[in-house]
């Protein structure tokens, strides 16, 4: 390929040698954090590849976005030897992170589950593969891109057509990092089709380390290599955390302070949540007769939707936040719960002294430090 009016934005010298090959008259710039705005600003109407980890395409993308650049191409988490560099629209952001339930039913049904799946009551089996790809292409004309995609449930590997679904996000979004977030129990059944096709999307695996899938470890790490497929293994997960209020806050300010999880952003059936909390309440509102905000987020179908703004707006407190207390109580994980045993008391945070002072301190502690470890498996990824 001639590369004469290119500029290469690298963050990785490792990568160099191949840069040069691929963009053999482009002019190469190594970078230890993100292009400074004047060498940005200094190569108006050059083409631009930023060749830079997964976690900075977002923020040196927007640093392009008034420039009248020929063209920006990305080359995701520094990956010179893909096929082909992915365009982009610098006129739209990047979203950092999405996730998404493909089904809605769960072999474990933990007490206390995050997206209140072991409650779900009356709703269908799985996100409709039609919807999921009318919803995403739908996203894409929002944002460029999407940093990182997660496949989820319930378990996600009861869906029987989980691999189209890591097809449809790799076609629309080329950029992601693809993950399927699972117990891994069910790995063993997978066919060997349905992994050479995760495989060929460029998805991995992010196994939550549950007690039953602890004693399996091994046997899924072996099978998941075998097949050539990536995987993570989470910390080992033996204690799940309430979070919810009784009675919502005046202010949601120090909850979204406090919080660990606002990055994480859940789109289903037209609609983009702030949160897994924000999108999933109506299960505990439908279970309990709580009133819980069931509309805190943005409807898709919206034509007046900018990207930007919701940029923006996910970056401030939201209404979900006066719910969410300003530190998770822990409580040690149980599986395989009947949805008749669950109890309000699995989700609402008790009003105490420990609850309330002591756990929202020690929780304002590891923020950063969770953040920091999140940027760091980000940075890793190739």
């Amino acid at each position: 390929m001639s590369a004469a009016g290119y500029t290469v934005f690298y963050d990785n010298k490792k990568d160099m040698p191949a840069l040069k090959e691929r963009y053999p008259e482009a002019e190469h710039i190594f970078v230890r954090g993100l292009p400074e705005a004047d060498a940005l600003a200094a190569r108006r109407g050059r083409t631009l590849v930023l060749a830079l980890h997964n976690d900075k395409l977002q923020s040196a993308a927007a640093l392009c976005r008034a420039l009248p650049f020929a063209a920006v191409f990305v080359l995701p988490g520094g990956a010179p030897n893909a096929e082909e560099p992915i365009p982009i629209d610098v006129s739209k952001p990047r979203l950092d992170y999405m996730e998404t339930e493909i089904t809605r039913v769960c072999n474990l049904n933990c007490r206390g589950c995050a997206d209140f799946i072991n409650i779900a009551c009356g709703e269908e089996r799985y996100y409709a593969l039609e919807r999921f790809r009318a919803d995403l292409t739908r996203m894409k004309e929002l944002f460029w891109g999407i940093g990182k995609i997660r496949l989820m449930g319930g378990e996600p590997l009861l869906n029987p057509d989980l691999a189209s679904y890591a097809e449809a996000a790799r076609e629309i979004f080329p950029d992601c990092d693809l993950r399927i977030v699972t117990n891994g129990l069910l790995l063993p059944r997978l066919s060997p089709e349905t992994l050479s096709r995760i495989k060929k999307a460029g998805g991995g695996f992010d196994i939550s380390d549950y007690p039953p899938t602890h004693k399996m470890k091994k046997e899924l790490a072996a099978l998941l290599r075998e097949a050539g497929v990536d995987c993570n293994f989470s910390v080992p997960m033996r204690f799940f955390f309430r979070t919810l209020l009784g009675a919502p806050a005046d202010d949601p300010a120090p909850a979204f302070r406090n919080c660990i999880f606002t990055h994480c952003h859940m789109m289903g059936d037209g609609r983009l949540a702030p949160c897994s909390y924000a999108f999933c309440a109506y299960r505990f509102n439908r279970r309990f007769g709580s009133v819980f905000p069931e509309d805190d987020g943005f409807d898709l179908s919206d034509p007046a939707l900018d990207g930007w703004d919701i940029i923006k707006a996910f970056g401030r407190p939201h209404d979900f936040c006066r719910c969410c207390a300003r530190g998770a109580v822990p409580f040690r994980w149980e599986g395989h719960r009947a949805a008749a045993d669950a109890r309000e008391s699995d989700w609402l945070v008790r009003e105490t002294w420990l609850n309330t002072r002591f756990v929202p301190r020690v929780q304002s502690m590891v923020k950063n430090a969770a953040a920091a470890m999140r940027r760091n498996l980000q940075s890793r990824k190739k």
